[in-house]
């Protein structure tokens, strides 16, 4: 990355970083094409063979339409002229005129033409363009299977995790974590502050990625939100009635009125929203807060943001003397442009700020903020102490599962294209999230201090990540069977299972009642009526289950195929009755119809072969156990009196190693 004096993140991403990333993707779905050892002239042969037939088939398909129109319509003529002749000899034997009997028979004829035509020519027409059809169809699916075949070994080698790889290879400095762990969230909870969906009983987390970014953590997650609204309803009531009235000459008149009574009624009911937002932790500024919101900049023209600025700036003005006449804090800097744009107004530390906000990064904010290369100005920014939160516009639109399955196709440079596309908008899309913090030097050039773990977490696994398992478990496993609503999922940590934790699952749903409002409405008739208004009574309703959660060192391809094979899939049916099961960032997640124990661990353990890791972590601890024992025996040897170093409380670097 460029150095600290210079680097702007807008000119980083355009001038360097896009080309790499897009070169790294290039180079890489061409080595799996070249491990594969597909043939690519010949999917391209194949291809082009499909795709003149399927122009056949297409055209075939239009004249099978076109002649079924044809005779859709000769069938309604046909029937018209039968009535039409009906209908003029009924008149006719009822004393019409002559012309009535010729008019009937000539109708008579054309529907006997129109019967014989249907069934002598046109069905056969459409019988036959119906086979050429079907014939063309089935030419076609066989090319499109065969240059799919070529492909296939090259689809096998498709994974969930190819764009993680392409990511931290193409930008060094964000380092991506297999899952959320306790120790992760505890840093996040306990340093940061940071508050997650579990202790939100109207959220649940539906996805989560962690990482470091040049050593700072951050987060991306997505929440379902369940917001109680007001709903309104609205009814109508048609009402009749007659009036009576006498003219000028006398003469008595009676009147018809007709109204539409309109009322509504407001009602409470469940709103459900996904919301993605990112967490980054950073120490710098650390008793700074302020918020903003978008302004869409990035929409406006050169006048419209003058204009914007000037009348923002008097606005500054303005609150910087009434803060001065009531011993306020805020001071607008010099830079109106960034002051306006940004409008971070509600911050609650002058000198921190301006700390943070230095000329370099109110330039690159602005340069942030009114261009169109990125996303621009979509982004809400909030800063809580040393906890930063980013909600972008673009990323509420991400797509964050990595499926691999939207790179599968039948063409080579259509399956390229896929690739391309969205790992380069995926990446797209999390850097420019980072964007407003790459755009502070101060955060770059903070390293996170040392932070002291708890010596013993009650669960193995992280409440946030249970919930995703859970959430992708679905709402068929876990909601109450009178749910007619989305339901938020809550996870709640009931015990460990070896290296397993036993999870309670609690779904919180809706019920449904049809009711009905009677509102007073006056009518024109001078009559009060009672107008029905339906509504929906919304009845909480609940279930909870129980689910198991493990981390099995496994990849979402080998879970894929593993899935179906007979070890897991019977493992998994003697708890979960309907064979169930759900994965995610190395955890496999299964509900519970009968007990689990340490037995049960191990035996999942082995069937994705984790023993072995197990013992590597066993020893890989004891190791660490043994180098502390002997740092200790060290340290004591040299608290003796006369020892080297006997006077010395801190190393050369300071008491913590010289790390900020």
């Amino acid at each position: 990355m460029d150095k600290l004096e210079d680097f702007e993140p807008l000119d980083y991403y355009n001038g360097q970083l896009r080309a790499e990333f897009e070169k790294n993707a290039a180079e890489y779905f061409d080595g799996l094409v070249k491990r594969s050892g597909v043939d690519v002239a010949a999917n391209a042969a194949a291809v082009k063979k499909y795709e003149a037939a399927h122009a056949k088939e297409v055209h075939a398909e239009k004249q099978l339409s076109s002649g079924r129109l044809v005779r859709g319509l000769v069938i309604f003529l046909t029937a018209a002229a039968f009535i039409a002749a009906v209908i003029l000899l009924v008149c006719y034997f009822n004393g019409g005129a002559p012309a009535l009997l010729i008019s009937g028979i000539a109708c008579a004829v054309l529907g006997v033409a129109g019967i014989v035509g249907i069934f002598s020519g046109l069905n056969k027409m459409v019988e036959a363009r119906k086979r050429k059809y079907e014939k063309a169809a089935a030419a076609a699916k066989k090319l499109q299977e065969e240059a799919f075949d070529l492909l296939r070994p090259l689809h096998a080698l498709f994974g969930w995790g190819m764009t993680r790889e392409l990511i931290e290879k193409s930008y060094p400095d964000m380092q991506l974590d297999d899952s959320l762990s306790v120790q992760k969230l505890d840093l996040f909870m306990r340093k940061y502050g940071y508050r997650p969906a579990c202790d939100d009983p109207e959220s649940s987390t539906l996805f989560l990625l962690s990482g470091t970014l040049e050593g700072n953590p951050f987060l991306f997650e997505r929440r379902l939100r369940c917001a109680i609204v007001p709903h309104t309803y609205t009814g109508t009531l048609v009402i009749h009635w007659t009036t009576h009235s006498v003219d000028s000459k006398g003469n008595s008149r009676t009147e018809h009125h007709t109204q539409t009574l309109h009322a509504s009624v407001e009602k409470p009911a469940p709103e459900y929203t996904e919301e993605t937002c990112m967490y980054y932790g950073n120490e710098a500024a650390p008793g700074l807060s302020f918020s903003r919101m978008p302004k869409y900049s990035h929409t406006k023209d050169e006048d419209e943001l003058e204009k914007m600025v000037k009348r923002g700036g008097k606005k500054l003005a303005a609150k910087t003397r009434k803060a001065a006449s009531k011993g306020g804090s805020f001071t607008e800097l010099a830079n109106t442009e960034f002051e306006v744009l940004f409008g971070a107004t509600d911050r609650n530390d002058e000198v921190e700020f301006r700390l943070m906000f230095t000329p370099l990064a109110q330039n690159n904010m602005v340069d942030l903020l009114t261009s169109d290369e990125g996303y621009g100005d979509d982004f809400a920014f909030v800063k809580s102490g040393m906890l930063n939160r980013i909600r972008s516009d673009h990323a509420q639109y991400w797509q964050p599962d990595a499926d691999p399955s939207r790179y599968i196709s039948y063409d080579l440079e259509r399956s390229r294209a896929a690739f391309m596309a969205y790992n380069t908008e995926y990446f797209r899309s999390i850097y420019f999230d980072f964007a407003p913090v790459l755009s502070v030097p101060l955060y770059r050039m903070q390293q996170p201090h040392e932070f002291i773990y708890r010596d013993v977490y009650p669960s193995n696994y992280s409440l946030p990540q249970a919930e995703v398992l859970a959430n992708k478990l679905g709402d068929a496993q876990f909601a109450p069977a009178n749910g007619k609503t989305r339901s938020i999922i809550k996870t709640s940590f009931a015990q460990k299972d070896g290296a397993s934790d036993k999870l309670t699952v609690t779904a919180y749903s809706y019920d449904t009642a049809d009711r009905v409002d009677y509102v007073q409405v006056f009518g024109g008739d001078g009559r009060v009526h009672s107008v029905p208004v339906p509504w929906t009574e919304y009845i909480p309703a609940d279930r909870t289950g129980v689910m198991e959660v493990k981390a099995v060192g496994a990849s979402r391809d080998s879970y894929e195929r593993m899935r179906s094979e007979s070890s897991l899939a019977s493992f998994v049916r003697k708890f979960s009755q309907n064979g169930a099961s759900a994965f995610s960032d190395g955890l496999i997640g299964i509900p519970l119809g009968a007990s689990y124990g340490r037995e049960d661990d191990e035996e999942l353990g082995r069937i994705f072969g984790v023993k072995a890791a197990v013992a590597g972590a066993a020893a890989f601890a004891a190791g660490i156990a043994a180098l502390e024992s002997a740092a200790d025996m060290l340290d004591e040897e040299q608290a003796k009196p006369g020892k080297d170093g006997n006077d010395r409380t801190d190393g050369p670097e300071g008491p913590n190693g010289g790390k900020k």
